[in-house]
C-alpha cells in the first residue's frame, strides 16, 4: 500500500492499468484453475482524497464493479450523469464510457474490481447487468454483504496466502450473484414506480374525459401499452379496474348533478357519457344502491331544507 499526495490508492494487478499507481504484486495467470469462469485483472481500494477524479475512459476488454464504502460522488456513464453514495454499487460493462469524481465534502471510499469472463463462457451475455439496465445499483439490504465480500477479496489479494486465488474467485462469483439479485429487485421496484406513474396519468385522463365515449382498448392504444397490462397495472395501483373507476367517476358526477340541478335524468345521462338513459339508470342503481329519481328525491329534500313527510 502506498500514499501519493495523501491519497490511499491501492490497485493489486499484474500490470500498470491506465496510469494508476500499482503495488508490484503480480497475479500469475498460470495459477488460474480450469473451472474458473472469470479472470480477475485487478482489485483495489480508493480513499482519503476529497478532490479525486478520473477523466472519461472505458475498458474494452474487462468489466468493472465499484462498491461505495463511504462518502459520495458523481459519475457520468455513457453520457448520463449519476450520483452514488454509501452502499451503492456501480457496474461498468466492458466498453462503457465513464467518468468519476469524488464529492469534496463527502470524499469517496470504494472497493473495486476489474475482471473478464473466461472466453467461451459468456458468448451471448458478456455483461454484468443487462444492457439498458441502470448501471447504479442502489443500496439495499444486500449492500453490507457486498461490502464484506469486496473487503475480503481485497484482503485476499493483498496478502496472497495459499489458496487466495480460488477464494477470490469464489468471492467474486458471490458478488456477481448478489449484484444480479440487487439489480433484479431494483428493476422490479422501478417498474412499480413507472406503473404507478402511468396509472396516475391514466386516472388523470379518465377524470378529465369521463364524459367522452371511452373504450379501454382505445385507452391502451393511446398510452402505447397492452390492453391486459393496462387493466392489471391500474388495478394494482388503485385496487379497481379502469372500467369500474370510470363508472364510479361518472356516477359521482351524476349524484352531484341530481342534487344540485333540476336537469332531467336523461340529460344527466348524456352529460356523464351515456347516450342510453335506461342503461345509465341500471348502472346508477347498481352502483349507488337506488335509482336516480329516488336518490334525487331523498337528497334534494335534505339539501333544500324541504319539510320531511
Amino acid at each position: 500500500m502506498i500514499f501519493i499526495q495523501n491519497i490511499m490508492y491501492v490497485v493489486i494487478s499484474p500490470q500498470n492499468l491506465e496510469g494508476k499507481t500499482l503495488m508490484n504484486t503480480r497475479h500469475e495467470p498460470d495459477r488460474l484453475h480450469e473451472d474458473q469462469d472469470c479472470i480477475i485483472i485487478y482489485v483495489g481500494k480508493l480513499a482519503d482524497n476529497p478532490h479525486w477524479s478520473f477523466p472519461t475512459h472505458k475498458h474494452d476488454d474487462l468489466h468493472e464493479i465499484i462498491y461505495v464504502n463511504e462518502g459520495q460522488g458523481s459519475f457520468t456513464i455513457d453520457g448520463t450523469k449519476h450520483s452514488a453514495q454509501k452502499g451503492d454499487v456501480l457496474v461498468y460493462n466492458k466498453g462503457t464510457l465513464h467518468e468519476e469524481r469524488s464529492d469534496p465534502e463527502f470524499p469517496l471510499s470504494t472497493f473495486y474490481c476489474g475482471f473478464r469472463f473466461k472466453e467461451g463462457t459468456r458468448a451471448n451475455n458478456d455483461w454484468v447487468v443487462p444492457p439498458g439496465s441502470d448501471p447504479v445499483v442502489r443500496a439495499n439490504r444486500y449492500s453490507e454483504e457486498i461490502r464484506s465480500l469486496m473487503q475480503t477479496m481485497f484482503n485476499e489479494f493483498s496478502i496472497r496466502e495459499e489458496g487466495y486465488n480460488s477464494i477470490s474467485h469464489h468471492l467474486l462469483n458471490a458478488v456477481l450473484l448478489i449484484i444480479d439479485r440487487m439489480s433484479q429487485h431494483q428493476r422490479a421496484a422501478n417498474e412499480i414506480v413507472r406503473s404507478n406513474t402511468l396509472a396516475e396519468s391514466i386516472k388523470d385522463y379518465l377524470d378529465t374525459n369521463y364524459r367522452q365515449h371511452i373504450k379501454l382498448k382505445d385507452l391502451a392504444d393511446q398510452f402505447h401499452i397492452d390492453f391486459y397490462y393496462l387493466i392489471h397495472m391500474y388495478k394494482n395501483c388503485y385496487g379497481i379496474s379502469p372500467y369500474h373507476y370510470l363508472i364510479q367517476r361518472r356516477m359521482g358526477e351524476a349524484t352531484r348533478l341530481l342534487v344540485s340541478t333540476k336537469k332531467k335524468v336523461w340529460e344527466i345521462s348524456k352529460l356523464v357519457g351515456y347516450e342510453n338513459p335506461n342503461y345509465f339508470t341500471i348502472l346508477f342503481t347498481k352502483t349507488v344502491g337506488e335509482s336516480p329519481r329516488s336518490f334525487r328525491k331523498r337528497n334534494q329534500k335534505h339539501m333544500f331544507g324541504e319539510p320531511s313527510n
